[in-house]
């Protein structure tokens, strides 16, 4: 299969799911304080979801630009990845709408492990057959902040939900970091 239909094709629902997620929340009715901090937590979650959506996209991309073919198994890892990656919304509309309730956080910690382990097979099968050992390290730890977090939603959902931020601005830093490394 041609890279660029992939690219094309993985892109169109990347945007999708961003809108899907923006599409889901609502102005209050009313701005009492009580409404404006509900819209705020909406907000952060948001963002939250949005910087997720973004790491993701943008391994993606970077993936499929360096794969040198697409075999059939990629496609098909491809189509998985984004199915599970679309479930986003639904968890984090759930996490907007019921913040402390632990099913949503649960279920949204599900969809990234799930994701990131598909993302996985995918990098090996495109690109990576011989992943290092440091990358492995770092992966390892993200799955397990990954799962801590859902650990923490069983006690506090709501403090879950804040910590959970980190794995997205954790993974940007790595990124901006190993990028001025490749440019120096």
């Amino acid at each position: 299969m041609p890279k660029n239909r992939l690219e094309a094709f993985s892109d169109g629902v990347f945007a999708i799911i961003i809108t899907i997620i923006v599409l889901g929340m609502t102005l209050p009715a009313s701005f009492t304080v009580a409404n404006i901090e509900s819209f705020m937590w909406d907000i952060f979650i948001f963002i939250e979801s949005g910087l997720i959506i973004g790491q993701f996209w943008y391994s993606h991309s970077q993936l499929l630009d360096q794969a040198k073919s697409i075999p059939v198994v990629g496609v098909f890892l491809n189509i998985l990845f984004l199915l599970v990656l679309s479930l986003v919304p639904l968890f984090t509309r759930g996490v907007m709408e019921s913040p402390d309730s632990t099913s949503p956080i649960i279920g949204f910690v599900a969809t990234i492990l799930i994701t990131s382990i598909i993302y996985q097979l995918l990098l090996y099968y495109l690109n990576d057959r011989n992943m290092r050992v440091d990358n492995w390290k770092f992966r390892m730890a993200s799955f397990i902040f990954v799962i801590a977090i859902g650990v923490i939603s069983f006690f506090s959902p709501r403090a879950s939900s804040v910590l959970f931020i980190i794995f997205p601005i954790i993974g940007w830093i790595v990124k901006l970091m190993s990028s001025r490394a490749e440019i120096k």
